[in-house]
């Protein structure tokens, strides 16, 4: 009986870890691919007065010293509804909606974020909102954080998928 529980025990753990590398953001900006996969961040949080904040951000590399990442976040004051697209210029007041790109930069004024672009909004939608899993689309137009000026640089984002972690 010894010998059956120690080769038992001798036996192929199996691990309780995630596979984490099923997650991430994933994008083209401008004419680029890019893929943001560190420092995954999905976060869901009752702000009170039947209000919910989501928030998703990735960076490109793991390198403490490149600050090229991705964000947005929504906050609703309806239930999130899958299928449904939610743009920064939705007239309504049911949600607020905003972007943001770093392209590996600490000056603010190089970091592009959403601006109600009636021609291109930001945009995102949710394929599947479980309680540990949120993926989706997103794309819009973002411009440089602190310009009002038109003519100012541009992000263009296109094709965006998410697949996240919810915590």
């Amino acid at each position: 009986m010894l010998l059956a529980v120690l080769i038992a025990s001798c036996g192929k753990e199996s691990s309780v870890e995630e596979d984490v590398s099923q997650y991430f953001i994933k994008c083209k900006i401008g004419s680029v691919d890019k893929t943001f996969k560190y420092k995954l961040l999905a976060h869901k949080e009752d702000v009170g007065n039947g209000v919910t904040n989501y928030s998703f951000s990735a960076n490109a590399t793991n390198d403490a010293n490149n600050f090229e990442g991705v964000g947005f976040t929504i906050q609703l004051s309806i239930p999130v509804a899958t299928g449904t697209t939610y743009k920064e210029t939705d007239p309504t007041t049911d949600y607020f909606l905003a972007g943001i790109y770093n392209p590996n930069t600490q000056d603010p004024d190089k970091i592009f974020a959403s601006r109600y672009d009636d021609g291109n909004p930001f945009q995102i939608k949710f394929n599947e909102l479980t309680a540990t899993t949120v993926s989706g689309t997103f794309s819009g137009k973002l411009y440089l954080l602190n310009s009002t000026d038109p003519n100012a640089d541009s992000a263009v984002i296109s094709n965006g998928t998410f697949k996240l972690k919810l915590q």
